[in-house]
């Protein structure tokens, strides 16, 4: 009865990531047209408007499979505070994407590469993190909320993460190239991505499974990068932050709490 519940879990996640892919296509579409989207940086294409497609997936599957009840208990559980009420957990999942991102920055300016590059200023930081709490909160209510619990039950967290991951780096390819970013670039994005995945799933366990941590982490992170010179264009700096997210994400892996990514 555990493999089968197992199984028809992994069933629904696939149907789930099918249908935000299928929601992002109009997205995909509307952002052929080259238009970037206005008072945003990092040059966002219009398809970046396409970040509500997890959450209405979701609700979408949650309603279709559990029926009209789990849609609230969706929304309820990817808002619910949980594990962050403890001090280190909230610490953690603000200042987790911060650090990484400041890190690299720091490490690249050491070794005297130049990363010269557009930046938001600092004024702009609350503002800019009001937005993308929203569009946070609208990804990982999916990715979260909604996917990563059959995927941990039926094989690990970081195998979780990694699927998840990967689906979550493969649904941003087309805004990546309408908005213009070398493929080298997208390269390492796709690696630094993946490797987060991992990371936030394993915050959200010692969080005790708080979609609001996956959120801090994500929004933190879109914050800090509109603010860092370079982000978009400079390779060696995504390649760096490839590199530092990644072993993140194994010291995590191997700190775990026991069982915790069995």
């Amino acid at each position: 009865m555990a493999s089968e519940s197992r199984s028809a879990g992994g069933r629904r996640v696939g149907a789930f990531f099918g249908l935000v892919f299928l929601l992002g296509v109009p997205f995909w579409v509307a952002g052929a047209s080259g238009g970037k989207l206005p008072l945003l940086p990092m040059d966002l294409p219009v398809a970046a408007l396409m970040f509500p497609s997890p959450l209405v997936a979701a609700l979408i599957m949650a309603r279709w499979r559990e029926g009209p009840g789990a849609a609230g208990g969706l929304l309820r559980r990817s808002l619910a505070p949980r594990g962050l009420r403890e001090p280190r957990n909230l610490l953690a999942s603000l200042l987790t994407s911060p650090a990484v991102s400041l890190a690299a920055s720091g490490l690249v300016a050491l070794a005297g590469a130049p990363v010269p590059g557009e930046h938001g200023a600092l004024a702009a930081a609350l503002p800019l993190l009001a937005v993308y709490l929203v569009a946070a909160f609208c990804e990982e209510a999916g990715w979260m909320g909604y996917a990563v619990e059959p995927l941990r039950a039926r094989r690990g967290a970081l195998a979780a993460g990694l699927v998840i991951g990967v689906v979550w780096a493969l649904w941003h390819l087309v805004p990546l190239f309408q908005a213009g970013r070398s493929p080298a670039w997208i390269a390492w994005w796709l690696v630094a991505t993946v490797a987060l995945r991992v990371v936030m799933v394993c915050l959200y366990e010692r969080a005790g499974g708080s979609v609001p941590s996956a959120i801090a982490v994500h929004a933190t992170l879109n914050t800090v990068q509109s603010l860092l010179p370079g982000y978009t264009t400079q390779v060696v700096l995504m390649a760096t932050q490839a590199v530092l997210t990644a072993l993140l994400a194994v010291v995590l892996l191997v700190t775990a709490p026991r069982g915790a990514t069995a």
